[in-house]
């Protein structure tokens, strides 16, 4: 099995979310939320491998989502940054990110940056 499954945290109206279908592999699965509530039932219900959290400038909802994440679940959480303020990377990293991507950006570096995340954070064999 060599796919993954992601969750995306994004307002209806993200850019991410236009983005992000075009930019993971072919047989990656993704499942959308556009509150943290919808998201933490879809993280009990379903095996996600990461959790992808856009975060636009001023969003101080999906940067305090981190902590309600990161309290519920280990899963990774990467910060798909599409014009946030350093302030808002920061507290997010603060409250339980593991990572952060700027949106848009090259697919390759995309896929790269959060296969690393899920590389560094998979237990030990």
């Amino acid at each position: 099995m060599n796919w993954h499954h992601y969750l995306l945290i994004s307002p209806q109206d993200s850019l991410t979310r236009s983005l992000l279908p075009n930019v993971l592999p072919r047989d990656d699965r993704l499942s959308v939320a556009t509150n943290p509530f919808d998201a933490l039932t879809l993280l009990r219900d379903s095996k996600m491998d990461a959790v992808l959290l856009a975060i636009d400038e001023g969003d101080q909802d999906a940067v305090v989502a981190c902590k309600t994440l990161r309290r519920q679940s280990n899963v990774p959480i990467v910060m798909l940054v599409n014009s946030a303020t350093r302030q808002e990377v920061v507290r997010g990293y603060r409250l339980g990110a593991d990572a952060h991507i700027e949106i848009p950006c090259d697919p390759r570096i995309f896929r790269a940056r959060v296969a690393a995340v899920l590389r560094q954070l998979a237990p030990a064999n």
